[in-house]
């Protein structure tokens, strides 16, 4: 073996000089070790991969200066994808980014620097293509080992196994997944390639390690495109190489997944050295079988077509039956935490989703437990309605403390889509069996489900995993809800785009609701935000004229081995592409560096002329100069990190003049970063030096941080923070008035805002500056309509906070007593001041205010700009709360209720209540409310007890029913009265 791995080196090293093969050798390593760094996803490991990548592609561009013949653009392909990176190089000029618009072009121009390298060299020495493919294939065998090592518990790698999932090194199993499938591809048009049969037994190992990683990343998305790009594969090789395809594909696919099954029901129960042997022994199987079919010398090539039809019909036929059977054999299902004495949740779901709107249903299922230690119970049942959001509501609940036959009856709602049942096992040293679950309809005993509570032979999280492929799953949701919003992007700025990293900087501002992500989950569209129609475009058509490449070549080529490869390359980045559209793969650099290199591998027809000049020796002198400081840039770029990493550390142990140098040469180095800049001004306030020189400085790089990221959250939350502090008042609740702008949706948001406005105007009242403070009251009606008009906009409620209604209700005292200083500095004495008038989440109450009603109480409200409106039909009371009150104990305050009432005194009575103690008691109360036909105020003077917390009390409007008045309420106030 030591000596043909020798030979083969000394092969490729007499085709290459010295030079180049140690360029060649370099290239290898660059395309060998990037899945192992989160997937280069982080710009820390990326930037120094950009710059191995660009010396490396200077040092071989060098190399090629005296060349006559070589030509580094030869191809229609080769001037689209330089378009490609020339469009992310002209964004720089005019993106909404600048810092991510270079970090998106130096990305592109890393991708393309390998495509060249790859392409040149497999053109010019046609044997590395397959030891670059070696390159791939063998980093990928490490990924899945990490991948399953770390499932087991024998590796203790960072995030590659996480809630049931591998995600190995990627850190994000769905890119995993498409990584693997493509790789299984590459390896399966090697394994029909080699003529060698130690190759064959290699490359069948490799795709079976592949599928065997591949399953347990439980990849939904993956698992629907895998069996179509496999199809397509088989639609294209050769047709006499289809029953070979056929049987490898038989004898790498069938261990794989059989095995893969039983490692996945070991996983967190199985000893490790058995799922180790579970692994190998798939591999092996695979291994033995491909042996024993190669030892019998098969002459593919004289298996007829229909034969091959007739084979693939059986195996599809028996693959179904198989299938079908392993669904249909069942068992009760066990939850048990007998083995530990900790508490833990084992739940196991189902769904029904031929269920009935407002329909009367029984649910009856056997329950078995084990409970020594008498723990509050051994299982529990929660049924729960479903809609058409994907969002539960409960229905009913059964704790399980005894064995017996559980029946349960339950009705749906007007919004059930469907019901989930929740089969649960919580306490330590309990256990619990659950058997035989039927649905039936309850008004005509019809059975309406068989529940299959367990599988025999499909582990639970596959199960699991299938169950969610629905169109009402959250993540398909949320990822149609991410299109539409890229769209918007896409209509303001369709031409050009906004570039690079343009989405993460702009999606807050379209988005539907409130989502956080920092990818658009469709890399076309992400790719049209980012360079516009123009670059969309060249980039398909360069899409388009690598497919018609592939076309020719399997049209033209009479050579199957040379078909294969070019089929098994040209589908795995087909695959790649194909996840790309459900997914952000080609976000992870690892995953675009592949890409890119199979765009490279994959053969070129459209050959340009170019006519050797003396000039061309300059434009690659040219070329080199470009690509070293490109390298320089990304050094740059990096050493600014590492200033950065120095900085932090030294404010943490207080060396502040120290944290500064190393912020000030951080910033210098990377100039466009704002939050350098952000970072560099907060120092300068924590020196503590308030001169005239040092807050000059701290004002001249805030505007600089707000100017290069003028769409960042964070940038305009710290500029707004420094600005206040440092008296530039106005300044400061500009940038909080441009971050609710850029992030409309989040309700911190608004509350940090209010914050702002309360603290500036106390500042201003104390300064006397009433010019200023007029300017301030001036804006506040625009807080609650940019609000209310965000809230009307949003496909979810948004959801009022206490400390954001609090805020509104203070910031309603300072507009209605602008006029009058003496109530104004009374503001920190407001506990309430609502006027009824917010409704952000839509559902018909004033926030920080609901209903009960008693039994035969029904109290409804009817909201209006001026006031509510109370009026009940019903025989009992009913009750308006108003929440969020913060009481001081010992402390008075005054009360003051601005009504009109056309009920009977003895009808309506107000309550302050405070249930501290856990027990409601009243502490205050205005009974027998007056009738008033016109508003009136009533106030209440009261002290609050010595034993009360702060947060447990609210008032309580009763209306006690049994009249056809009505209750208008036009505000309620509380205020602190300082003694």
């Amino acid at each position: 073996m030591t000596i043909k791995t020798k030979k083969k080196t000394n092969d490729l090293y007499g085709i290459l000089s010295p030079g180049q093969y140690l360029v060649f050798i370099s290239l290898c390593i660059l395309l060998f070790y990037p899945p192992f760094f989160r997937g280069l996803f982080f710009e820390k490991e990326l930037l120094i991969t950009h710059i191995f990548t660009f010396i490396l592609f200077g040092i071989w561009i060098l190399s090629k200066i005296k060349s006559v013949t070589f030509k580094l653009v030869d191809s229609k392909t080769d001037i689209l994808a330089l378009g490609v990176l020339l469009m992310y190089g002209i964004s720089i000029l005019y993106g909404v980014n600048t810092r991510l618009s270079i970090a998106e072009f130096l990305k592109y121009a890393n991708y393309i620097a390998i495509y060249f390298m790859v392409k040149k060299f497999t053109q010019e020495y046609p044997q590395t293509k397959k030891y670059i493919l070696h390159a791939l294939l063998f980093s990928g065998v490490i990924v899945s080992i990490i991948g399953v090592g770390s499932a087991i518990g024998t590796f203790n790698y960072n995030g590659a196994f996480a809630s049931g999932r591998i995600n190995s090194t990627f850190q994000y199993p769905n890119t995993l997944a498409s990584y693997l499938f493509v790789l299984f591809i590459l390896a399966l048009g090697l394994l029909q390639d080699s003529e060698s049969k130690k190759e064959q037994l290699l490359y069948g190992g490799l795709c079976n390690i592949y599928l065997f990683t591949f399953i347990p990343t439980f990849s939904r998305g993956m698992w629907l495109l895998a069996p179509i790009i496999y199809l397509v594969y088989f639609a294209c090789i050769p047709n006499k190489k289809k029953m070979e395809t056929i049987y490898f594909s038989i004898l790498t696919m069938l261990p794989a997944g059989v095995f893969s099954l039983f490692f996945i029901r070991g996983i967190g129960k199985s000893p490790a050295l058995l799922q180790w042997m579970i692994t190998i022994l798939s591999i092996g199987i695979t291994i033995g079988l491909i042996y024993l079919l190669e030892k019998r010398n098969i002459d593919y090539d004289k298996i007829s077509f229909r034969k091959i039809l007739m084979v693939a019909t059986v195996l599809v036929i028996g693959l179904v039956i198989a299938i079908t059977l392993a669904f249909s054999m069942t068992q009760p299902l066990t939850l048990s935490n007998m083995s530990s004495q900790e508490d833990a949740y084992k739940i196991v779901t189902r769904d029904i989703s031929n269920i009935f709107k407002n329909m009367d249903y029984r649910f009856e299922v056997s329950a078995i437990i084990k409970n020594p230690e008498n723990k509050p119970y051994g299982g529990r049942i929660d049924i729960y309605s479903i809609n058409g959001k994907g969002e539960s509501e409960v229905l009913v609940t059964e704790n399980i403390v005894e064995d017996k036959k559980i029946d349960l009856s339950f009705t749906t709602l007007d919004t059930t889509e469907a019901i989930r049942i929740s089969f649960s096992n919580y306490y330590g040293n309990t256990e619990v069996v659950f058997d035989q679950g039927k649905v039936f309809d309850a008004d005509t005993g019809e059975k309406i489900n068989d529940l299959k509570l367990s599988y025999k032979y499909i582990p639970e999280s596959l199960i699991t995993r299938i169950n969610s492929i629905t169109a009402g799953d959250s993540s398909i949701q949320g990822r149609m809800s991410f299109y539409k919003d890229a769209l918007k992007i896409i209509k303001d700025r369709l031409l050009f785009g906004a570039g690079g990293g343009a989405w993460a900087t702009l999606y807050f501002m379209y988005q539907s609701y409130m989502y956080w992500t920092t990818q658009a989950h469709n890399y076309f569209l992400q790719l049209w935000i980012e360079i516009g129609t123009v670059g969309l475009l060249i980039y398909l058509t360069f899409i388009i004229m690598m497919l018609f490449n592939v076309f020719k070549t399997l049209r033209k080529s009479d050579s199957d081995e040379i078909k294969i490869t070019e089929v098994s390359i040209s589908i795995g980045w087909v695959a790649i592409l194909a996840h790309s559209v459900m997914d952000f793969d080609l976000s992870l650099g690892a995953m675009s560096i592949l890409l890119w290199t199979l765009y490279a591998l994959t053969r070129q027809d459209f050959v340009l002329k170019v006519r050797e000049t003396t000039s061309l020796k300059y434009y690659r002198y040219g070329i080199v100069v470009l690509t070293f400081a490109l390298a320089l840039g990304s050094m740059s770029l990096s050493m600014a990190q590492g200033f950065i990493e120095d900085g932090i550390l030294a404010t943490e142990q207080k060396e502040i003049q120290e944290a500064i140098g190393y912020f000030e040469k951080a910033a210098a180095l990377d100039p466009f970063s704002a939050s350098n800049r952000i970072d560099l001004a907060t120092l300068y306030i924590m020196t503590g030096k308030n001169d005239q020189e040092w807050l000059l400085k701290t004002e001249k790089q805030l505007e600089k941080a707000v100017e290069l990221e003028p769409y960042s959250l964070k940038i305009l939350k710290k500029a707004a923070e420094l600005s206040i502090q440092t008296g530039h008042y106005l300044k400061g609740l500009g940038y909080l008035d441009q971050m609710i702008e850029v992030q409309p949706m989040h309700i911190d948001n608004y509350v940090y805002q209010t914050n702002g406005y309360l603290t500036v105007i106390s500042f201003l009242m104390n300064s006397g500056d009433r010019k200023s403070l007029e300017n301030v009251i001036d804006k506040i009606p625009d807080i609650k309509n940019m609000l209310n008009k965000t809230a009307q906009s949003s496909l979810q409620p948004i959801q009022m906070s206490v400390g954001l209604d609090l805020n509104l209700q203070k910031l309603d005292y300072v507009l209605e007593n602008r006029g009058n200083i003496e109530k104004l500095k009374r503001l920190k004495d407001v506990e309430i001041y609502n006027n009824f008038d917010m409704d952000i989440d839509q559902n018909n109450i004033p926030d920080g205010a609901r209903i009960t009603n008693t039994p035969n109480g029904k109290l409804k409200l009817k909201e209006n700009e001026q006031y509510v409106t109370l009026l009940n039909e019903g025989s009992d009371y009913g009750v308006f709360w108003i929440d969020h009150m913060k009481l001081e104990s010992n402390s008075n305050y005054i009360l003051e209720v601005n009504y009109s009432s056309t009920v009977q005194d003895d009808k309506f009575d107000l309550y302050v209540y405070d249930y501290s103690s856990g027990k409601s008691t009243i502490i205050a109360r205005l009974d027998n409310l007056q009738k008033s036909d016109h508003f009136t105020t009533r106030t209440l003077q009261f002290i609050t007890p010595e034993a009360i917390t702060a947060e447990k009390q609210r008032i309580g409007v009763v209306h006690r029913g049994n009249d056809e008045g009505v209750i208008k309420i036009r505000q309620v106030s509380l205020m602190k009265e300082n003694n």
